[in-house]
């Protein structure tokens, strides 16, 4: 996905913060910025998975957001605000 974004020119950053009450992160796996908002992406490698991470992105930085993004193997939905989306329609972002 890094390639793939690289390829059209995109500048490509990397989010983490901490969770509260835990020793773990939240991640966001690509932003990539669009005009004067961002676009969180999260990629599952098989199906779609936890993604609590773009969730709490989400509420966190509600008006800086463009869309969100999840890519895997599904087929196309769009569920809460973020599209799920199969990694095949990449390259249209």
């Amino acid at each position: 996905m890094a390639q793939l974004l690289a390829s059209k020119d995109r500048e490509l950053y990397y989010h983490t913060w901490e969770r509260e009450n835990s020793t773990h992160y939240y991640e966001i796996d690509f932003l990539i910025s669009e005009g004067s908002k961002i676009s969180a992406i999260e990629v599952k490698s098989s199906g779609l998975g936890k993604h609590d991470s773009l969730c709490e992105f989400a509420k966190k930085y509600s008006k800086h957001i463009k869309n969100c993004y999840v890519f895997s193997q599904k087929d196309y939905k769009q569920e809460k605000g973020i599209q799920f989306m199969p990694m095949y329609l990449a390259p249209f972002l």
